[in-house]
């Protein structure tokens, strides 16, 4: 494996020296491959990126539903639906995980994932067995077996999953403090995964009604990436998708309370592990505001980046932490908290590396920051990037977070672009208004007394 991840650098780092040396790198962030789109009358939107370098195709189907979407009373319901949809249709039914099976013989990768805004099922496969993904994922669109065995399945597997986050012990701490976030009536008040009493208490009729309302062709999306055309992907979609008749009405943003005035319900916790973590709790912006890539960037020029100022202070060089742990980066349709996590030694002594974050960020509001830095970073993202372009999967990603956040897959480049834009002197601005030690809150997480 070590000899394996060694080549693969060797390799990454010989096709970027190429590319600099054709001199092609200044437009390799934007891929170049046709990217077309075409919506059914029932509100589907299907995208398609004709990329012919490998015979291997990525198909997406995002939701627009997550646990923004809950209500009390079904704390956990669109995590568990990432579970139940695999379980089976009125055309693809059978024992266990049916979609997993099917997708398989396929020659398929299959997975999925839920966040507090989206649902994502995704596979990747041979082209020549795509149009059979378009039967199952319309099929499972429309007519999924939502009865009483299904529900008691998923909800142990669900339920285990819970369990076994507990057994890690930042896990458990990290859903311990989730609850301090947000204040009531927010619509991330509650984690993705949900609440364990809520989820055993779950009826057929409760799934049935969540599944009517979100899982409709105008509340979702296709994006498929590879060796395809486009127009024989806008026929498959009319032939399986097109005759799904039910509709979600669309509706207005939730009202969501101010996080700036908000203060988390706790100051300090404790935890089962022999060390301590002062935990820094920030309002971040939800995508599409004014600030939310400003605060991105300096947010991992300061916390996040493995080169962050604080990590190079605080860890690397000074020694008195861990590391840093960075949480909540994923884009959100509200704005949310970001937390920050200085992982230490438990010991007498560790006020300082507070006094000493204090006056980075002091430093950063006084003196402002090095352009140089900033620099940096674009150009490691670009980088990064380019070398993205290589995977369908990747292009999938990019596509489909601009259609949700932006309701335009054309914008995909937005944020690199955005990036480079920015100067020192924003961040400044960004740092002065978000970081200010005199309004950070921290949470001070100790290990239990003996």
């Amino acid at each position: 494996m070590v000899w394996e991840l060694i080549f693969k650098n060797i390799k990454m780092r010989y096709i970027f020296l190429v590319l600099v040396l054709l001199g092609v790198m200044p437009d390799l962030f934007a891929f170049d491959f046709p990217v077309k789109s075409f919506t059914l009358p029932n509100g589907l939107k299907v995208i398609v990126c004709e990329k012919n370098t490998s015979p291997m195709v990525q198909m997406e189907v995002w939701y627009r539903v997550g646990s923004k979407d809950e209500w009390d009373g079904v704390r956990g319901m669109a995590h568990m639906f990432e579970h139940m949809m695999f379980r089976g249709s009125k055309k693809y039914s059978g024992e266990g995980d049916v979609y997993i099976h099917e997708m398989e013989k396929l020659g398929a990768q299959i997975n999925a994932y839920t966040t507090f805004d989206r649902t994502v099922y995704w596979q990747e496969l041979p082209k020549e067995n795509i149009e059979k993904v378009f039967s199952m994922e319309a099929d499972r669109m429309e007519n999924l077996i939502l009865d009483q065995k299904v529900l008691d399945t998923e909800r142990e597997v669900v339920g285990e999953e819970l369990r076994l986050g507990e057994n890690n012990w930042y896990n458990r701490m990290s859903s311990d403090r989730y609850k301090h976030l947000y204040p009531k009536g927010h619509p991330y008040q509650v984690d993705v995964i949900g609440n364990l009493d809520e989820i055993t208490k779950f009826t057929t009729k409760q799934c049935q009604d969540f599944y009517d309302k979100y899982y409709s062709p105008n509340n979702a999306y296709l994006v498929i990436v590879g060796d395809v055309k486009a127009e024989q992907m806008f026929e498959f979609a009319k032939t399986y998708f097109g005759g799904i008749k039910k509709q979600l009405p669309l509706n207005s943003k939730k009202t969501e309370p101010d996080l700036f005035s908000f203060t988390p319900t706790v100051d300090e916790m404790t935890i089962d592990y022999p060390i301590q973590i002062y935990s820094y709790i920030v309002p971040a912006p939800a995508v599409g505001t004014a600030d939310y890539y400003a605060f991105n960037l300096l947010r991992d020029l300061l916390f996040s980046n493995s080169n962050s100022i604080l990590n190079n202070s605080i860890v690397e060089k000074g020694n008195l932490a861990y590391a840093i742990q960075s949480v909540s980066d994923d884009p959100r349709i509200y704005n949310n908290i970001a937390t920050f996590d200085v992982i230490m030694q438990a010991q007498m002594g560790n006020a300082k590396v507070k006094k000493m974050i204090a006056k980075e960020i002091y430093d950063i509001i006084n003196e402002g920051i090095d352009q140089e830095l900033i620099d940096n970073y674009v150009k490691n993202l670009e980088t990064n990037q380019t070398f993205q372009n290589f995977s369908n999967q990747a292009i999938a990603d990019k596509l489909g977070l601009a259609e949700y956040y932006f309701m335009d897959y054309k914008k995909y480049n937005q944020a690199l672009e955005t990036y480079k834009s920015i100067k020192a002197e924003q961040l400044t601005d960004i740092c002065k208004k978000y970081f200010n030690p005199e309004n950070m809150k921290v949470i001070n997480i100790k290990p239990m007394m003996e």
